[in-house]
């Protein structure tokens, strides 16, 4: 048997001639040769075969010179259609805005970002004359909230002596007892600068009325008072009540007046920012900065008959002079009226200062103006903080015919809720009950022999203190 294989021409003709045999074969073909068949492989078998890379680098050098006439057309193209647009703006974002909605659901600003000042590079080279000036700096919140208040504050200068300052009140009530009338403060009025009284006053509304501190404007009815642009005018007294330390001021000017946006106590929390703006030893628009450091502190407050009031206490720094003058959250809002400081026996701040609630303030500046009574409220017992259990008012003793007496109160009783309002102290509970104008229904939560009562007073009116000289 013969490897060879057979001739592939005797079963097909490529040319289509349809040749029989070798006689009718062209001369001119080419004589077939033996092809010996070694072994069969199949296409996957074969090896691979390789690229010229000469070839690979024309095509990729082609490739890359397309891409960059590209990117190079783009480019010039941008210069032409943009020339005339302008720079991009840099928007500065400002400091809070003044609201006067309670400020309990704001939030607190982010940090502004910093920019050099204008004029000046970063590196701190002058910038060159072909280079716009720089953004100024954003509004810090101290700033922000200045800028909102001092406009609102004035100064007030009173004609005449100078006012002294209230005595304290020697000595605690028999068996150590406290009562609504005496208790011992170390706590003093701002002194007033010799040859008159000095102090501060926050613009009430836009008629020209002047909120400020009854120990501020003395037995004056009439004062100078200087706005925030230095403008001055004559100002009446329109009436004070000393027992709580508020006074009104009204002023005739054709001014366009600033007034304060007031926010209520219940927005006060201990920590946030507060912002002192007065005029501390005749020094106008001073601001000073701090934090609420307590807020409800029953401090003895007023002249003459004093009485007690829930301050808000703060650290930011209150001199003679500021008294009357605002105290602003961080959004601007006037929370309280600067009254008091604390001292070691200078004149000089410590760190203690304290202001009338904006609230206390303005209701006893609206019962000025309508001519209602200022008269302090009275409930009729001696009273101490018990050692022991649950905070609130003990009631020690009940004086007879008062309107504590007629409401049922008794001895060992502790009053823990006024009006719902949560009572920790006596003296807390003696701030609420002067505060109320008498004649006012209140209810008291009593705690008497493990059970808890309610008690519907009518407040009195507190009757004078008496002075121990005319016995």
């Amino acid at each position: 048997m013969s490897n060879e294989p057979e001739d592939p021409r005797s079963e097909w003709d490529p040319l289509g001639w349809e040749l029989e045999g070798p006689d009718e074969q062209p001369s001119n073909l080419p004589k077939p040769r033996a092809v010996e068949v070694v072994a069969w492989a199949s296409q996957d078998d074969l090896p691979p075969q390789s690229r010229n890379p000469v070839m690979v680098m024309f095509v990729a050098s082609v490739l890359l010179a397309v891409l960059g006439l590209v990117g190079i057309g783009i480019g010039v193209g941008s210069i032409f259609f943009n020339q005339d647009t302008p720079p991009p703006e840099v928007v500065v974002v400002s400091g809070p805005q003044v609201v006067s909605a309670p400020a309990s659901g704001s939030q607190i600003l982010p940090a502004p970002p910093v920019v050099p000042p204008s004029g000046q590079s970063p590196s701190g080279e002058s910038p060159s004359s072909d280079q716009p000036p720089s953004p100024p700096i954003p509004d810090d919140p101290v700033v922000a909230v200045a800028r909102a208040v001092i406009p609102s504050v004035v100064l007030i200068q009173v004609d005449g002596p100078e006012l002294e300052d209230p005595e304290t009140t020697p000595g605690f009530p028999p068996e150590d007892q406290e009562s609504e009338n005496e208790v011992p403060e170390e706590f003093e009025l701002p002194e007033q600068e010799p040859g008159g009284g000095q102090g501060s006053g926050i613009i009430y509304d836009a008629s020209g009325l002047i909120l400020t501190n009854a120990h501020v404007l003395g037995d004056a009815e009439a004062v100078t008072v200087q706005f925030a642009d230095g403008t001055r005018a004559e100002g009446v007294v329109v009436g004070t009540a000393p027992a709580i330390d508020v006074g009104l001021v009204r002023v005739d000017t054709d001014m366009a007046l600033t007034p304060a946006v007031f926010a209520d106590r219940s927005t006060v929390e201990v920590g946030q920012l507060a912002v002192a703006v007065g005029s501390p030893f005749g020094l106008q628009q001073s601001v000073t900065s701090g934090i609420v450091s307590a807020v409800g502190r029953a401090i003895r407050e007023g002249t003459g008959d004093s009485a007690f009031v829930e301050m808000i206490q703060t650290d930011a720094p209150i001199n003679p002079g500021n008294s009357g003058g605002a105290l602003a959250n961080r959004f601007g809002q006037v929370i309280g009226m600067n009254t008091l400081i604390q001292t070691d026996g200078s004149l000089g701040n410590i760190g203690l200062g304290f202001a009338i609630p904006s609230d206390i303030a303005l209701n006893i500046a609206q019962r000025i103006l309508n001519g209602e009574s200022t008269e302090l409220g009275y409930l009729g017992i001696w009273g101490t903080d018990p050692e022991i259990g649950h905070p609130g008012a003990l009631v020690v003793e009940v004086e007879p015919g008062t309107p504590a007496d007629e409401a049922g109160l008794m001895e060992g009783d502790l009053i823990v809720l006024m009006d719902n309002e949560v009572v920790s102290t006596f003296t807390e509970l003696a701030a609420k009950v002067q505060f109320r104008v008498p004649g006012t229904e209140v209810e008291l939560e009593v705690v008497r022999d493990d059970d808890q009562i309610t008690l519907s007073v009518v407040i009195g009116s507190r009757p004078p203190v008496e002075d121990p000289d005319d016995e």
